[in-house]
């Protein structure tokens, strides 16, 4: 289970699955929690800078977060 603060607002996000997408042509980064939009932010060229940007809006409350564990068996 993900659960994520923003920062700003104090809301709370909660899900199985946690989907980064980068619109190659917009450099539109957008960040997915059970395939509701949770995050956007523009100007991003690769996943790295999409986590950064995530990272500084967005508190992870009960794991660590590492973007590639989903990619890591």
């Amino acid at each position: 289970m993900i659960r994520l603060e923003n920062i700003s607002t104090g809301e709370v996000y909660e899900g199985k699955e946690l989907e980064l997408f980068i619109d190659d042509d917009t450099l539109i980064g957008e960040v997915y929690i059970d395939g509701d939009l949770i995050f956007q932010t523009f100007d991003v060229h690769n996943e790295e800078q999409l986590d950064r940007s995530l990272k500084t809006e967005f508190k992870f409350l009960n794991e660590t977060y590492d973007m590639f564990s989903d990619f890591i068996g």
